[in-house]
């Protein structure tokens, strides 16, 4: 059999691996409620009309003008004007000052695994670039910037954390899901809360802060690249997801700075600027946080990227 063949075969396999992994039965998604099919129309105030109109993704529950009837977390709510003509449509919340989170503006639409993963696909087309610069640790959904409201996925490796922002997602959480298989299959999905969402129980259906959705559960820390250079996360009990993925270009920046220089990297959590910085050509770097195990963690991201002589040669301290 043709080797190209044969490689096609083993990625299908492989693929539908990943897939069943994300989606078995055993799932904690299993036991969560399906959204309601009971729509709440809405109202708003001018200014907040026009502020739609522009494309903004929030409604305050103050420029709300007239609702249907109460609402739960994750309720559709759909906005009209005064002659009934559609605006957007949102996820509702009671608990929060946000009222509604939008995504849908403009045209109607039918909310379901399609309509997410034409967002997943839209995101993943976005992040395309990335993985030609040896890079596999990077936000792959960042919230209203990519149309998912109070949610966002980032990848380390096989690995996708999960975080989510306010109750209004778990009634959605199975059909995003299904979507998030087709689109991102992965060894394992981890959920990560927010500070707020985590202290509202009575909406989580036993959901908790750093359980793993889908896939097999991992106490090892998560290797990933990014630019070249190796980082660990511990994306369970770390700081956001595990690792500060929005600064990748700050710390590229930092890195052709430090030729020759000693540098003074404060808050360094695990180091990530102070590694760029040593591959970067800096004579000595200091490395301060008050967490001495994250500070254990750059140790770690140093002898992770031995295989750089300006890594190896650097001088690297620790102040905690």
């Amino acid at each position: 059999m043709d080797n190209k063949i044969i490689r096609a075969k083993i990625h299908v396999i492989l693929r539908l691996k990943k897939i069943y992994a994300m989606t078995n039965s055993n799932s904690p998604l299993a036991q969560l409620p399906s959204p309601s099919a009971r729509r709440i129309a809405l109202r708003v105030s001018a200014p907040a009309e026009r502020a739609l109109r522009q494309g903004h993704p929030w409604i305050f529950d103050q420029a709300i003008t007239e609702q249907s009837h109460e609402g739960a977390p994750g309720d559709l709510a759909v906005i009209f004007d005064k002659k009934r003509n559609f605006i957007a449509v949102g996820l509702y919340d009671p608990t929060s000052s946000i009222r509604v989170r939008v995504l849908q503006h403009r045209q109607p639409a039918t909310i379901d695994a399609n309509w997410f993963q034409a967002k997943l696909i839209a995101a993943n087309q976005l992040r395309e670039p990335l993985t030609q610069q040896s890079t596999d640790g990077y936000r792959l959904v960042h919230g209203e910037n990519d149309g998912l409201p109070g949610l966002i996925i980032d990848r380390y490796a096989e690995t996708l954390v999960l975080k989510i922002y306010s109750p209004i997602w778990i009634p959605h959480l199975k059909e995003f899901f299904s979507a998030l298989s087709q689109t991102d299959p992965c060894e394992r999905v981890i959920l990560r809360l927010s500070r707020s969402l985590n202290k509202q129980s009575g909406f989580l259906y036993g959901l908790e802060d750093g359980m793993t959705l889908a896939g097999q559960p991992t106490e090892d820390l998560i290797l990933f690249q990014e630019n070249g250079l190796t980082f660990e996360c511990d994306p369970i009990h770390g700081q956001k997801t595990g690792f500060f993925l929005d600064q990748r270009e700050n710390r590229a920046r930092v890195e052709k700075l430090s030729k020759g220089k000693s540098v003074l990297n404060v808050f360094a959590y695990t180091g990530g600027f102070s590694v760029y910085a040593a591959r970067g050509g800096a004579k000595k770097i200091v490395s301060v946080d008050i967490s001495a195990p994250a500070l254990q963690a750059a140790i770690h991201n140093f002898s992770h990227n031995q295989q750089f002589p300006a890594v190896k040669s650097a001088i690297h301290e620790t102040i905690a």
